[in-house]
């Protein structure tokens, strides 16, 4: 487990709430985690160490199960961002749980998820081993009951698992299990994991759209592979930044606030780390740029308003800079790829049809 990965914090920001709901001292949970309240306002990245650490200073102060069942019933949709976007406008339930699964950097889970198949259903498990003992039972019981709430939230109706497997020390009774989830509760399992239902699982989403769904997952893809070559720790912040703020560009100020920076301080470390806010910025504009030139409806005039230009004009001379084509171009030849490939493969089999000639 790599304890170093960066996230935003919104994690931290909903145990902090579900402290102060129970009673608990919020500045106690971030004892020795190098994290201040105030800062915890803005879009601050933090490491997995300090939202660990956020955990084992509340379950100091509360050991009580229940506590995670509250915590993640303040999940939605809207707590995974770009992710979740790309999640609602998915086809199905089972698609959009593969696509979690597919840009899992981007999702907030804290311990590795396995997916197995089964006769009723599809088991999702939780691997509750990467964590100290003190931290499982609430972990374990945020993550269950974010997937109720969010799925609940997909399928625009209740949704209840078939089962539930849990093996954890510190659990509560399993009443306290069934009357959440609404369903049979099995507290001396192998593993932690929850049942869903087939029927759950193929259901069509109400607000599935395949245009909206390639689009985000496209971005997702984008986030995490530019997050994959750059390794200095700000650039990562800000590109991550830029990247999941629902597709909107924003100005360095923005940014610099988000992660508790002045903005002359944010140029500053870039500056130091070889990757200029300018470069992050546009390599963000060209990847937003190439997406939605894919979409044939959307006018230059559309697009530059969306990528933070005043004009067409302006958003075509920067891509050309960034590309050597303009847009129209780009879009003509993005149009003619299928039909070269075409044409490529019709002249090869020309040619193997008359060596056997």
């Amino acid at each position: 487990m790599d304890w170093r990965q960066r996230r935003d914090n919104t994690n931290v920001g909903l145990l902090l709430e579900l402290a102060t709901e129970l009673g608990v001292d919020a500045q106690r949970c971030l004892a020795n985690t190098g994290l201040q309240d105030q800062s915890l306002e803005q879009v601050v990245t933090l490491e997995l160490w300090q939202e660990l650490a956020v955990i084992r200073n509340l379950v100091a102060q509360y050991p009580y199960p229940g506590a995670g069942l509250k915590l993640g019933q303040r999940y939605h949709l809207t707590s995974l961002g770009l992710l979740g976007y790309t999640m609602l406008a998915s086809r199905t339930l089972m698609e959009a749980i593969e696509i979690t699964s597919q840009f899992r950097p981007l999702a907030l889970s804290i311990c590795p998820i396995s997916l197995e198949s089964d006769k009723a259903g599809l088991w999702m498990a939780l691997d509750d081993q990467v964590l100290p003992e003190d931290a499982r039972c609430l972990v374990v019981e945020r993550g269950m009951a974010a997937w109720k709430g969010v799925y609940a939230e997909l399928l625009q109706r209740p949704f209840v698992p078939l089962a539930i497997e849990l093996r954890l020390q510190q659990a509560g009774p399993a009443e306290l299990y069934a009357s959440h989830f609404g369903c049979v509760v099995d507290l001396h399992a192998r593993r932690n994991a929850m049942l869903i239902a087939w029927d759950d699982l193929h259901s069509l989403l109400p607000l599935a759209n395949a245009m909206t769904q390639r689009t985000c997952a496209s971005l997702c893809q984008r986030l995490c592979d530019s997050l994959d070559d750059i390794q200095a720790p700000l650039a990562r912040q800000v590109l991550h930044s830029l990247m999941s703020h629902s597709g909107r560009i924003h100005p360095a100020r923005d940014v610099a606030a988000w992660l508790g920076l002045s903005e002359r301080t944010l140029h500053r470390r870039l500056a130091g780390e070889g990757y200029p806010f300018r470069q992050l910025d546009e390599r963000v504009r060209r990847s937003l740029a190439e997406r939605l030139l894919d979409d044939s409806s959307l006018g230059l005039d559309s697009i530059a308003q969306q990528l933070g230009y005043a004009e067409a004009a302006s958003f075509s001379r920067a891509f050309k800079r960034w590309t050597s084509v303009s847009p129209d171009q780009w879009r003509r030849q993005r149009q003619t790829q299928p039909l070269d490939a075409l044409a490529s493969a019709l002249a090869e089999f020309a040619r193997g049809a008359q060596q056997h000639a």
